[in-house]
């Protein structure tokens, strides 16, 4: 058997204690390291001794799979673990220590080959030696919670003219590749009130953790309490902060009122809305109120949901709203003279990539709207994602694109990223996919011209009204 050792030393400008709990906690490591492209806790609850981790790699044109698991566990200056892939297993020692808001770590990792790969050890050292050396630059930029580069590349604006590029940018392959630019996010919400609409599955439950891993104050707004109370209870075993529970449904008004009415009474700030909650629906059904469901679920509810909260987001001083919206935007341009779908015969794939257009129409105006009191809003689209939604709503293109579809975790990025990192509030208005900007509008005639985003406010707002005194009477 033959081995590799590297070692190297570095020093951060962040606290001991909070180092060592985001080091010993692996699943960070695809956050930070260029050459991992997931990781995941798989034993429950808090990490500590025996603790295991599901890590995927990426060495040059080979996806590797190691089973991580913690060896050695000694607040705050000692961790030791230990992976294991098909041909070589690893042993990695983090020695730390420091003081005030100074840490320094001494970082040991051995790589042991078996045969017959050994004996081709001499030849890819260097280039063993090299991915640990960058993954290291990049934990340094974390912790040193230097900015990531945004701006969109020559590769990025070929995918937003081109349709194979622009395909491709969608698929997981797109992640890993926009993902070597990126620096993780290593920031400490702690305070923070965050509402997240539809959180206990899919993108939403994969914002959900990424984002109580970095210790916010999460508000769950969930139509099913049965499944908010397990997730709860999930993140909360795991050491993370106990999310509060809002029970609504985002497609009745009358339930979307009360909730705001709720939130408003309580009078904490919120300095995040991620308005996420959605389902494609194939057959056209209709909300609480008679309203069909994609137009009330993906639009009109969180249209009112965030005017109702701008009283809360501008009492936050520094707030964020972000809109999940879908690349099946670009196949839509909003029908204003159909909102509900009642003109044509339904097509659930229509009225879901309308919905989202409009609420990206939404988020232009919010931006313009809300510039000087400190809130900004930003959509996205997280790319095609492995989701139980995908494979319930759109089967076929499930079975024709699961080999390329993203984890969850991978979707939720952008969003997790924009919910928390300081380079998001540079700009708001924006588009985005894998932490960049991108055009809103891929197909001629498509994008929503000024005049049709201020209609579309218009219409909302007489929809918002008329529901919203019938609800007011409701109230009392």
């Amino acid at each position: 058997m033959s081995s590799i050792l590297y070692e190297q030393s570095l020093s951060f400008k962040r606290p001991l204690d909070f180092v060592f709990t985001y080091l010993a906690d692996h699943s960070h490591m695809s956050d930070w390291a260029p050459s991992v492209t997931s990781a995941s806790k798989t034993t429950p609850g808090p990490v500590r001794v025996g603790t295991h981790f599901d890590i995927q790699m990426r060495f040059g044109l080979s996806d590797l799979s190691l089973d991580y698991h913690v060896t050695a566990l000694e607040h705050p200056q000692y961790i030791e673990l230990k992976g294991k892939g098909e041909t070589f297993s690893i042993v990695e020692r983090l020695r730390l220590e420091g003081e005030g808001d100074h840490c320094h770590l001494l970082y040991q990792i051995e790589v042991y080959y078996q045969e017959p790969v050994s004996k081709l050890v001499r030849f890819f050292s260097p280039i063993v030696k090299s991915s640990i050396k960058k993954d290291l630059v990049y934990l340094q930029k974390a912790l040193d919670q230097q900015p990531s580069s945004w701006k969109p590349t020559l590769w990025s604006k070929m995918g937003d003219r081109l349709l194979l590029p622009g395909m491709l940018h969608f698929s997981k392959k797109g992640f890993a590749s926009a993902k070597d630019r990126w620096i993780g996010v290593t920031e400490d919400l702690t305070g923070r009130n965050i509402v997240i609409t539809g959180p206990t599955s899919g993108i939403g439950a994969a914002v959900a953790r990424q984002l109580a891993k970095l210790n916010a104050n999460l508000i769950f707004v969930c139509r099913n309490e049965k499944k908010a109370l397990i997730f709860a209870d999930a993140l909360e075993v795991e050491g993370y902060p106990r999310p509060r529970i809002e029970i609504a449904d985002i497609s009745s008004v009358l339930e979307v009122e009360a909730l705001a009415a709720r939130l408003l009474e309580k009078g904490e700030p919120i300095h995040a809305l991620i308005n996420n909650a959605g389902a494609l629906f194939n057959q056209r059904g209709v909300s609480a109120e008679g309203l069909e469901l994609s137009f009330a679920t993906l639009l009109l509810g969180p249209f009112i949901l965030t005017e109702r909260l701008y009283p809360l987001l501008k009492k936050a001083g520094e707030a964020r709203v972000i809109n999940v919206s879908s690349g099946g935007m670009y196949m839509q341009a909003i029908a204003l003279d159909d909102m509900e779908f009642e003109k044509e015969d339904y097509n659930g794939d229509k009225a879901y990539a309308r919905a989202k257009r409009g609420l990206v129409d939404m988020t232009e105006l919010w931006a313009e709207r809300w510039k000087e009191d400190g809130i900004v809003v930003h959509a996205m689209h997280p790319g095609w994602a492995d989701t139980a939604g995908v494979s319930a709503a759109m089967p076929k293109f499930y079975d024709w694109t699961k080999t390329w579809l993203r984890s969850p975790e991978q979707g939720a990025d952008t969003v997790t990223w924009l919910a928390a990192s300081k380079e998001a509030r540079e700009t708001s208005g924006l588009f985005w996919l894998d932490r960049t900007p991108h055009t809103t509008s891929m197909i001629p005639g498509t994008r929503s011209a000024p005049r049709h985003q201020s209609l579309l406010r218009e219409r909302l707002e007489e929809y918002s009204q008329k529901l919203s005194a019938v609800a007011s009477q409701s109230f009392r």
